[in-house]
């Protein structure tokens, strides 16, 4: 190649990154350094200050913290020393999904396994609450099961949950609280599109081997028990305002994506057609029985959506890891009702009222343990 030839390079990639991206997003970027966006149409709550303690801890039945892409722990985590305080001021009643991503760059690596379990070592070790591990693109790492079988086998060792098993789609029940007379039962259901990605041969040794198929089964499940406080989880979220779903990772990043799409293929974005494939069936599941929350990671942010019909509401909680969420890079879209580029997660916490149960949401960033955002999520 000529020497002309190679410094041209870098603006053909360039172009032609930009008609891989044809649903870009437009909007503003509330990173870190700004403010969240909040709309106004959100059910939004005054949160209570100070620490995760209820002033009447007898009205909770249960809560649910949901943190994804905590798979890159800085030395000490402010993402997992907050967990920890939310988790274990009520740990016996506090139940932690992982949603994947749970070992950067690529998995429990062959040459690289007590790196791989001492980033998992650092989750496990945050909270003293009940803890579930949801795969997610990173911990696949590449073609085969090899690297994914590797993290699960940690997690059994150390009697910690990895759900869907073996490198398989699922989904996978998890029930929280059992229904009793007078209360709803809580339920999580997870799943994981990335075998389809990563070791199609696979899942043809699996009960479920096609999107419609897993489809299929989460509707049976949510449509068995429609009364349930239902979670529905995995790594890939639906909507999103951030670069997954066509927002800009930053100039010099969108130049390395758009490379990456060229040589792969794939950056499993939501708007591409192989995603959509994948995503729709199960799509079609939740509509006809909608869950209380749909919750995701992938984009290194946190939003809060309106469920679109899949769910009462949608949330994207992938800012597990400090400095993977630096810089922001998430906007709003139509439906969102909360979005910040910030280290975080979110908790819910089911509530017994005199004559009711109640969902409440909280945001919890790294800056401080009161919320920086509350809302009602349900009432029943």
């Amino acid at each position: 190649m000529t020497l002309r030839r190679l410094a041209a390079l870098p603006v053909a990639l360039l172009v032609a990154g930009c008609f891989t991206l044809p649903n870009r997003i437009e909007g503003p970027n509330y990173s870190e350094l700004d403010p969240p966006y909040v709309d106004e149409r959100a059910p939004r709550i005054e949160p209570a200050p100070g620490l995760p303690a209820l002033a009447e801890p007898e009205r909770l039945i249960q809560r649910v913290l949901l943190v994804g892409d905590a798979g890159v722990p800085m030395e000490s985590e402010p993402v997992l020393a907050s967990l920890g305080r939310w988790g274990d001021v009520y740990p016996e009643r506090t139940t932690v999904l992982f949603l994947g991503d749970n070992v950067y760059p690529a998995g429990v690596e062959e040459d690289a396994v007590e790196a791989g379990h001492e980033i998992l070592r650092k989750q496990v070790a945050a909270t003293r609450a009940a803890r579930v591990f949801v795969p997610g693109n990173h911990d696949w790492g590449h073609r085969g099961t090899d690297r994914l079988l590797r993290q699960q086998a940690y997690l059994d060792a150390n009697g910690i949950e990895f759900i869907p098993r073996d490198g398989c789609p699922g989904p996978a029940l998890r029930p929280i609280v059992p229904a009793t007379d007078g209360r709803r039962g809580i339920s999580a259901l997870v799943f994981d599109i990335d075998p389809w990605y990563f070791a199609p041969e696979h899942v043809e040794g699996c009960e479920i081997r096609t999107p419609e198929a897993l489809g299929t089964r989460i509707g049976e499940l949510l449509g068995a028990e429609p009364e349930q406080w239902w979670i529905v989880g995995s790594h890939h979220p639906f909507q999103t305002g951030g670069p997954h779903g066509g927002y800009t990772r930053g100039a010099v990043a969108d130049f390395v994506t758009a490379v990456i799409r060229l040589i792969f293929g794939t950056l499993q974005d939501t708007y591409e057609e192989g995603y959509r494939e994948i995503m729709t069936p199960i799509e079609a599941a939740l509509a006809k029985s909608p869950p209380t929350l749909y919750a995701a990671g992938h984009d290194h942010n946190l939003q809060v959506l309106e469920g679109q019909g899949l769910a009462t509401f949608q949330v994207v909680s992938g800012a597990g890891a400090t400095q993977r969420v630096r810089g922001g890079h998430v906007t709003h879209i139509e439906s969102t009702l909360f979005a910040h580029g910030h280290a975080g997660f979110v908790a819910v916490d089911f509530l017994r009222e005199s004559d009711r149960e109640r969902a409440v949401l909280h945001v919890v960033e790294t800056a401080s343990d009161t919320p920086v955002f509350s809302m009602d999520v349900e009432t029943r």
